[in-house]
């Protein structure tokens, strides 16, 4: 097993009332759903990946939408450097960091053979009731990896990933490091910080 794999297949992130909040369904119940129907589209769809690799991709892409909040996780990863990007920076970031993570999850995916992703019971009531952290374990023939989707609960009363720690590494944090390293390398221009992102993960 790549440690990919591990990285991107879990990838892969308010204003509302507390009568709002009462009639959304709880971030662990939304995971375990959302988790199930990736299992069954890579157990449906896991032949076809190297004649077909575009169909598996977006049934993946489909199955895993409603879990993430890219443009908020895209946000985060550019950091100091958002407020400084244009509109139609920010819009093709989030679209390329999408398109990236979308890619490696599912090429990843292809190649899931024992791996086992388990969502472990809330542990600890969070004091934010828009916010919440969901403990998961992944299973492999070798390890167990824990891990920690970080949630929100959007203005429609969905449960959102905003960042992921896997094994201790705070995924939200590495890409930062990354956005930031290329803005050096690359003299502060976002365009070209965007146009390397793929090339550069």
């Amino acid at each position: 097993m790549r440690l990919s794999f591990i990285q991107f297949s879990l990838t892969f992130f308010l204003l509302l009332n507390s009568s709002e909040i009462l009639i959304a369904e709880s971030p662990h119940e939304y995971v375990e759903k959302v988790h199930g129907e990736i299992v069954e589209v890579v157990k449906n769809k896991q032949k076809i990946f190297d004649d077909n690799p575009n169909e598996f991709i977006l049934s993946i892409t489909e199955a895993i939408e409603p879990l993430v909040d890219y443009e908020r996780i895209s946000r985060n990863v550019m950091g100091k450097f958002y407020k400084a990007a244009s509109l139609n920076q920010r819009k093709k970031f989030q679209k390329i960091f999408k398109s990236s993570l979308l890619n490696t999850y599912s090429k990843t995916l292809a190649e899931f053979q024992n791996e086992e992703i388990i969502v472990l019971p809330k542990v600890k009531k969070s004091n934010r009731p828009n916010r919440e952290k969901v403990h998961l374990e992944i299973k492999t023939n070798t390890k167990n990896y824990p891990a920690v989707y970080d949630m929100y609960l959007n203005e429609r009363g969905d449960w959102k990933i905003i960042n992921i720690v896997i094994n201790g590494v705070n995924l939200g944090l590495v890409f930062r490091n990354q956005f930031y390293s290329l803005m050096e390398i690359h003299d502060n221009e976002i365009d070209t910080v965007i146009n390397n992102w793929i090339s550069s993960i």
